[in-house]
């Protein structure tokens, strides 16, 4: 996991209104984080192939070439943010086969650390166990 602190990242008008399709839980957003990681990302090479909202912040599906979903989520952790991987195992059983993940997880980490690491208004970054 990766955890920082930003001063450029905040909730947007939809994730503060309850009514809106945008609105996960009080206290939770991470849509600026979202796209800003999407669109920096698809820069870099890694195409986000599908992003929603989920109830803890923004679920994010990388299209790659193996057989098993490369993910990453984001969001506000208390006055911090916060991006996660999945999947966390080394290797990735599916259909009779296995798959060496770590490879694939690590490239997406780095490359979000990177452009974390260049952002304005990113500070304390830092890696942490999940």
């Amino acid at each position: 996991m990766i955890s920082f602190d930003a001063t450029r990242f905040q909730p947007t008008p939809d994730e503060l209104n309850e009514e809106s399709d945008d609105f996960i839980n009080p206290d939770v957003f991470g849509k600026e984080l979202s796209i800003f990681l999407s669109e920096e990302l698809a820069a870099s090479g890694f195409e986000v192939s599908f992003a929603c909202a989920e109830d803890w912040g923004w679920y994010h599906e990388i299209d790659h070439d193996e057989p098993f979903a490369l993910v990453f989520g984001c969001s506000n952790y208390g006055d911090g943010h916060l991006v996660q991987f999945s999947p966390k195992t080394e290797h990735v059983r599916k259909m009779f086969k296995k798959y060496h993940a770590a490879p694939k997880v690590d490239a997406l980490r780095g490359a979000i650390w990177k452009i974390l690491e260049n952002a304005e208004g990113v500070s304390n970054l830092r890696y942490e166990e999940d």
